[in-house]
């Protein structure tokens, strides 16, 4: 009995490593062509605040997508193999994909942060620089590489095999560092994972929900206040409608960004549980045969939730494009309509000079009435 279910834990161990093996290339193949298509379409805004943050995005989850496709590809073609030792690959790749995640899921951080900055703070805030949001997206890769550096120090490649005819070969931590690779699962999912993206979601609901902002809002007078208003203040005439517009755009646009980052959490948060689960109680090595299976069966289902993520990305650049490509336009539409303003009022200025009596012609002198 124990060899037949160890013979239906191999069958099973086939058809998810086959079925994984298809779902990374499906994926891959459909998202990192239009992840490049999304880079070329957001070069036009690169004076945008967002651009850099953008890019950094994208080239973190072609990174991290070129890295997962390359080693499955090389674990079934036995190509890189052939010059490189499976551990040095298997240590390789997890840093790759671990430090890319990590800068990819704090990448968003900042740039909902920044966004925070200048929805609670619109007075005081001022646009970054793309030069200093390029240093701040620097910073986010050097500290995520200092916090996956475990990853080429414990990872190595396993053997796994059963019998003279079935066997095979996975990347896992070391059994060395057993004793410690607990407390490194748990705090390398915490800061990777699970604080980036609850403060993601907190930072949306902020926003959302808060009507009214930190600082003073704006102050809104009438037509009539405005006649009689004799202050120095700096004023703006905006239209309510034009107000009201300006509101629903931010709220669909936050409304859009809050849906994201929940569906993101929704679809990575089962695979690093149940990881960190693994880690604990030893699923993937239990004496149980059925409780192998049970997470083998597992960790399949989390990990094509986990890939369903990467097609949403170029969807989410798309709608941050449009929202900036709004946003820009409108701009130079405003610029446009106050240069043909100013115009006019020169040539109104102009016409009144000429259209002016001398003072000489219309006061006739003493001299002239004698």
């Amino acid at each position: 009995m124990s060899s037949l279910e160890h013979e239906q834990f191999l069958r099973e161990w086939t058809f998810s490593s086959r079925l994984l093996f298809y779902s990374i290339i499906a994926v891959t193949s459909l998202t990192l062509p239009v992840l490049v298509l999304i880079m070329a379409l957001i070069r036009p805004h690169r004076n945008s605040q967002y651009f850099p943050y953008m890019c950094g995005i994208i080239g973190g989850n072609f990174v991290l997508l070129s890295t997962v496709f390359t080693l499955v590809v090389s674990e079934n073609v036995n190509v890189v193999y052939n010059y490189l030792p499976g551990f040095i690959i298997c240590k390789f790749s997890a840093f790759l994909v671990n430090s890319a995640s990590c800068f990819i899921h704090w990448t968003w951080v900042a740039m909902y942060s920044q966004r925070c900055i200048h929805v609670f703070f619109p007075l005081r805030s001022r646009r970054r620089l793309p030069r200093s949001t390029w240093n701040t997206l620097l910073i986010i890769l050097l500290i995520s590489c200092a916090c996956q550096i475990w990853a080429p120090i414990t990872i190595t490649e396993l053997n796994f095999s059963h019998g003279n005819n079935s066997q095979g070969t996975y990347c896992a931590e070391d059994p060395y560092f057993s004793s410690s690779s607990k407390i490194i699962v748990l705090v390398e999912s915490t800061i990777t994972f699970f604080i980036p993206f609850m403060l993601t979601v907190l930072a949306d609901i902020s926003v959302l929900v808060s009507k009214v902002p930190w600082q003073t809002p704006f102050k809104l007078i009438s037509a009539d206040d405005l006649r009689s208003n004799n202050r120095s203040d700096n004023m703006k005439i905006v239209s309510k409608l034009n107000l009201e517009s300006a509101e629903k755009r931010r709220i669909n646009a936050i409304k859009r960004c809050l849906i994201s980052a929940t569906l993101t959490l929704v679809l990575n948060l089962p695979n690093y549980v149940l990881q960190v689960v693994d880690e604990f109680y030893s699923l993937r090595e239990h004496r149980e045969i059925s409780i192998r299976r049970i997470f083998l069966q597992a960790d399949a289902a989390v990990y094509i939730l986990y890939l369903l993520q990467f097609p949403l990305v170029p969807v989410n650049m798309y709608f941050l494009r449009q929202n900036i490509t709004r946003s820009s336009r409108k701009l130079r539409e405003k610029t446009t309509l106050q240069q043909e303003h100013s115009r006019s009022f020169q040539v109104l200025e102009m016409s009144n000079d000429q259209s002016r009596i001398p003072l000489s012609t219309t006061i006739p002198s003493p001299t002239s009435q004698t």
